[in-house]
């Protein structure tokens, strides 16, 4: 690995490498030909972790983070009960890992290009040291079993439109290869969004389910707490 983490060969301000998309069955088919995890199994994450964030009030501040920590929560333990070669690691930014696989998993909420195939996916919010660091290992290609490779889970952030709209059917979320990142020029620490994907394997919620209303309104994007904000600790 390099370790000049912000070399220029890894700071790409766009998404010019050829990326391939997949989606529906073909998806389904991809996601399991390369080890990633059960999409059922992502699917009940985000609903138990969104069906969590609908009990809290306005006046709970933490709710933005605690929803991404209870999708990587349910996540992990899913994946624990039907392949126990997944291992949840808690050093600064959790991951998802199985060695056998040479596959590991970050999480966070992604932007509005979700399940959108001419569209650039990034993140919702700029991330940290750790999430450039994770990016910095894919040196090989997706499909390459010989090295370990970081993928990115993209779920929509609580200001997508599919759950402040009634006329969205379904709920994207997707799996992603990151190779590159776009470091914010005015920052004066790292601050990136993951970019040049060569792999984004697109999934769906069913989004026609009656579900109680949440009056509560959403805080910009700018005001969120983001997970890069805090080195999240396991205490024991």
């Amino acid at each position: 690995m390099n370790l000049n983490l912000l070399d220029e060969d890894s700071m790409q301000p766009s998404e010019p490498t050829p990326c391939d998309f997949f989606k529906g069955e073909d998806a389904i088919t991809k996601a399991k030909l390369l080890g990633l995890p059960d999409l059922e199994l992502v699917r009940q994450a985000i609903m138990i972790g969104d069906a969590e964030f609908r009990t809290n009030t306005y006046y709970n501040r933490a709710r933005f983070i605690a929803r991404w920590g209870k999708i990587g929560e349910q996540l992990a333990l899913l994946l624990r009960q039907s392949d126990p070669d997944w291992v949840f690691h808690n050093d600064s930014q959790p991951r998802i890992e199985n060695t056998a696989k040479k596959i590991q998993i970050i999480f966070m909420s992604g932007n509005i290009a979700l399940g959108i195939a001419d569209q650039i996916v990034s993140a919702h919010c700029k991330k940290g040291f750790m999430t450039l660091k994770n990016i910095k290992e894919n040196q090989s290609s997706y499909d390459d079993e010989t090295k370990l490779r970081t993928w990115i889970l993209y779920f929509p952030s609580a200001s997508h439109p599919a759950y402040i709209s009634t006329d969205i059917p379904t709920i994207p979320f997707e799996f992603a290869y990151p190779t590159s990142f776009v470091q914010d020029p005015k920052a004066q620490k790292i601050s990136i969004l993951p970019s040049n994907h060569t792999c984004r394997i697109a999934f769906e919620i069913d989004n026609t389910l009656p579900v109680k209303a949440d009056p509560k309104p959403v805080l910009e994007p700018s005001d969120e707490i983001k997970p890069d904000d805090f080195d999240i600790q396991l205490v024991v």
